[in-house]
């Protein structure tokens, strides 16, 4: 039970017993409750409420969780709290409000948005991630994943116009490299397909600046050759080691020996053939392949080390973040600047915040002001706004004397400063306030869908959801209703298919406001999520007890569960008679309800409880790992976090302890790694490796 602060002033008295009480409901999990009352309390404690509010739309069993309003709240929290006087953040330290707390929220949100990019792996998932959170760490991951999958169907195209239109597209995606390799192969090939000289020359002619203009040259030399190969090649090198050509030679047997540009077959060339004479060459371009730095911290000061735990950048900084395009913010007498990969300082230290450059640009502060930089430190959107937002659509939401307009990347007004709140653009639309309801606009200004709703949603997928008297409905992007606006509750779309609630009772639409599955079912607000479809198959409730249907609403596994969880790899952990067991997707039982706990299966092992304490089972239900732990993490690479005697381990599928129990916190990260923390010392622990990647001295 949270403390209630003892005021001066009755107005104070009331409205920390009102924050009392909507931490006491959250904390009990009445979700609507603890909704209300933080709304109550935002109207004067912009910090509490807003930081309340986000923590209801972030828990995933809340009726109300959605991540695009989550973040609104973090972001409104966040920057409530920069603002806030010394005094009034004391006065809500106590509820466990910092500036760490307060961070925390987006990051939370980040996190479980980029788990939903990942499980469903296309790129309109991708795009509406980016539309959704552009200032989330992991956007630029979800900007290569996004990459990838494209690149991946150029690839399947097998032509130079895909790749080219690839390229075009994604010009900052970390396939370029590669897909401009392939892309000059395949255009060589194609336009020299017949293999003649003549071919040849009139490549040459057209592309003067493509990289297989020297190719070219070599394959006209090769032809005199008599079709040279590798071997042939070589043998030519030694033969003639005064001849003119020597240097072609050598070239034209590198790029016949790697034809795909990896920083595989770079190695393998250079063990090959020692006495390249152009071996700076190449060990450049396999630095830029292979390079990947992390921010370490060593006796109160950072620089940066590569994936083999080299210090590659002192430690010479007093904080610093992650590359991002190439650049990375660092902290250094009092200000922030930017370096590149050789540590050189490309914008000088003259920033008071400063974030991760994305799409060319970072943002900045100055004192109380915000604004944009380019990548030579150039002023792009001038540091005057209270508020800035990233790109998006082309525009960036910006505020100023509490008003909200949008500015495009070379800082101009492109909507006004005249609205009196506004999101970010979410497929082409906004969602803006009038008096208290909410409408969209479009990227010219221009309201499409009148302010006439309590709330709305930003779009995703052509659909957003409205709420009006506390009711919601879905609505497309002309501010057509797909829904009436009826249910107590609609879910996120899963396999085609939300759930919906009213009055109770449990159904299911598709994406055209059809009642597929009547609302037949039994449900809360708070169950949503557990009910959404997955593999085809969804968990159902009729009265008190649990069990699973398909896509038709029947029935794939009887009524008689105490609780059932959504399935993962292919198993459903369920309770039966208090105890939990699991069942396969046929609804047949496969392991004995005798645990007490779990979390289902992740990588063929499950956690489970025993008493009071957790250990680990294998698919066919056998103990592998005894149980012995306060907490037991589901794996991941190999690997499970577990707690014992308070403190944090990594053990692998034998139950073996692959970094010590000793850590006080472990953080994952991205490229599979784990920043571990004791005491005020870190490491960076590599999930591919199963080893400490770097520590600091002392850890």
């Amino acid at each position: 039970m949270l403390t209630v602060l003892v005021m001066a002033l009755l107005p104070l008295q009331t409205q920390a017993g009102l924050i009392d009480k909507a931490f006491e409901a959250f904390e009990m999990k009445d979700y609507f409750k603890a909704k209300e009352l933080f709304e109550k309390l935002e109207r004067n404690d912009k910090i509490g409420g807003n930081y309340g509010l986000c923590l209801v739309y972030v828990t995933q069993k809340s009726p109300f969780y959605q991540l695009d309003s989550a973040l609104v709240y973090a972001k409104r929290a966040q920057n409530y709290w920069r603002l806030s006087s010394e005094r009034d953040q004391k006065k809500v330290e106590e509820y466990g409000i910092n500036s760490k707390s307060v961070e925390g929220l987006r990051m939370m949100v980040y996190v479980y948005a980029t788990e939903e990019v990942k499980a469903k792996r296309t790129i309109p998932a991708c795009e509406s991630f980016i539309s959704r959170f552009p200032s989330a760490p992991q956007k630029k991951e979800i900007i290569d994943l996004k990459a990838t999958i494209a690149y991946e169907k150029a690839l399947t195209s097998g032509t130079a116009a895909a790749l080219s239109k690839f390229i075009g597209e994604f010009s900052n995606a970390p396939e370029v490299v590669e897909a401009k390799s392939k892309y000059e192969k395949l255009l060589f090939e194609e336009e020299t397909k017949d293999g003649s000289v003549e071919s040849l020359r009139q490549f040459i002619q057209k592309h003067q600046k493509s990289p297989y203009v020297s190719e070219a040259n070599d394959r006209i030399f090769e032809i005199t050759l008599q079709n040279a190969t590798v071997k042939s090649l070589h043998e030519f090198i030694k033969q003639n080691p005064q001849s003119p050509y020597k240097d072609d030679a050598w070239r034209k047997l590198f790029r016949l020996f790697t034809p795909e540009l990896t920083a595989e077959s770079l190695a393998e060339f250079r063990l090959e053939y020692p006495n390249y004479p152009f071996m700076a060459e190449l060990d450049d371009e396999l630095n830029i392949l292979t390079m990947q730095l992390y921010p370490a911290e060593q006796d109160g000061k950072f620089g940066f080390v590569n994936r083999s735990g080299i210090v590659k950048i002192p430690f010479e900084y007093e904080n610093a973040g992650d590359f991002s395009e190439g650049l990375a913010a660092v902290f250094k007498n009092g200000r922030w600047g930017y370096i590149d990969k050789r540590g050189k300082t490309v914008i000088q230290f003259e920033n008071d915040e400063a974030e991760a450059f994305r799409n060319g640009l970072a943002i900045v502060g100055r004192g109380d002001y915000m604004g944009m930089l380019n990548k030579e430190g150039k002023v792009k959107v001038p540091i005057t706004f209270d508020e800035v937002f990233d790109l998006e659509n082309g525009l960036a939401c910006v505020v100023q004397d509490d008003m909200y307009g949008f500015v495009n990347g070379e800082g101009e007004t492109i909507i006004p400063m005249k609205l009196e709140e506004a999101w970010d653009f979410s497929e082409g639309l906004a969602v803006i306030g009038l008096r208290g309801l909410k409408g969209y606009i479009d990227t010219k200004g221009a309201v499409v869908i009148k302010c006439q709703y309590d709330e709305a949603e930003p779009f995703k997928d052509g659909l957003a959801r409205v709420t009006r008297d506390d009711k919601m409905g879905l609505i497309n992007p002309a501010g057509d209703s797909i829904t009436p606006i009826k249910y107590d509750r609609i879910g996120d779309f899963s396999e085609g298919l939300a759930c919906v609630l009213l009055d109770g009772k449990v159904g299911y639409i598709d994406r055209y406001g059809n009642e597929v599955i009547g609302l037949g079912f039994d449900g809360s607000a708070e169950e949503m999520t557990r009910f959404a479809f997955t593999d085809g198959l969804a968990v159902a409730r009729k009265g008190k007890k649990y069990g699973v249907i398909d896509k038709t609403g029947s029935e794939v596994k009887t009524f008689d569960f105490g609780l059932v969880d959504q399935i993962k790899e292919g198993r459903f952990a369920a309770k039966k008679k208090g105890k939990f067991g699991f069942f396969n997707a046929n609804g047949i039982d496969v392991i004995p309800f005798e645990f007490d706990d779990t979390h289902g299966f992740s990588e063929g092992m499950a956690a489970v409880k025993v008493g009071d304490l957790w250990g680990y089972i294998n698919d066919a239900g056998e103990t592998i790992i005894k149980p012995e732990f306060s907490r037991a993490d589901d794996f991941s690479n190999g690997v499970a976090v577990v707690l014992r005697s308070d403190f944090y381990c990594i053990i692998n599928k034998k139950g073996e302890v692959v970094a010590a129990c000793a850590l006080d916190e472990v953080v994952p990260l991205e490229n599979d790694l784990l920043r571990l923390e004791k005491e005020d010392k870190m490491a960076y622990f590599d999930l591919r490796t199963k080893k400490i990647m770097w520590q600091s001295k002392g850890f």
